[in-house]
């Protein structure tokens, strides 16, 4: 699998296209908001000669969804989430004002994603996590092939998502990552919503924010 990382909005979301060789991709937390980003994502996809079949959002925080107008309208794809985030969804525009973002009306969802799920394109497949405590709605994507998760803002390189925000939780999100996130071999990749990626091993070792 081929992952293209992006960082867009002036939150500095970290936006992964995925792909394989069959040509079909996936965009995971699209934050592109203004026309140069988007044509970041239409230069690539058209360099790649893709073809997007999902748009999955980790979660409804307006930095990982932005791009969900624009990526829809482009590609035409299905939309992916998980239900548990649609309050915090549907209020997109107020938090895309507050944030100082622009967004247009956001896309209703094709598909509910649940716990156990597998997504699968080309040759690949996401398994997903739910993994609450960030916000609700929250979702890791693991792929065993691969060696690697995407977990959204609920782990860092050596730090967590914050848990002070709308239906955050601290135990909770303490609780997903002790029981989806630590379990996983040592040598998975994280790749997190936002900041570079590390390891599950580096983060059980080393992680100061993790309760003990």
């Amino acid at each position: 699998m081929e992952i293209k990382t992006f960082h867009f909005n002036p939150i500095m979301v970290n936006t992964y296209l995925l792909s394989d060789e069959t040509g079909e991709a996936v965009i995971v937390d699209p934050g592109n908001c203004r026309s140069y980003e988007d044509e970041q994502i239409r230069e690539y996809v058209s360099a790649k000669n893709l073809r997007v079949k999902y748009i999955i959002n980790t979660h409804p925080h307006i930095d990982h969804i932005a791009g969900n107008p624009w990526c829809m309208a482009e590609y035409h794809p299905e939309l992916l989430m998980h239900e548990a985030g649609m309050p915090i969804y549907n209020k997109a525009f107020a938090y895309a004002a507050a944030f100082g973002l622009e967004t247009e009306k956001m896309p209703a969802p094709d598909r509910f994603l649940q716990e156990g799920d597998v997504v699968t394109f080309g040759n690949q497949k996401l398994k997903v996590l739910y993994t609450p405590g960030h916000c609700d709605g929250s979702i890791c994507l693991y792929s065993a092939d691969n060696k690697l998760i995407i977990t959204g803002d609920l782990i860092f390189e050596l730090s967590v998502g914050r848990s002070d925000l709308p239906t955050g939780n601290e135990a909770l999100l303490q609780q997903s990552i002790r029981e989806k996130i630590l379990p996983l071999p040592d040598e998975v990749t994280i790749l997190s919503g936002h900041g570079g990626p590390t390891t599950v091993g580096r983060e059980r070792r080393g992680n100061p924010y993790l309760a003990q």
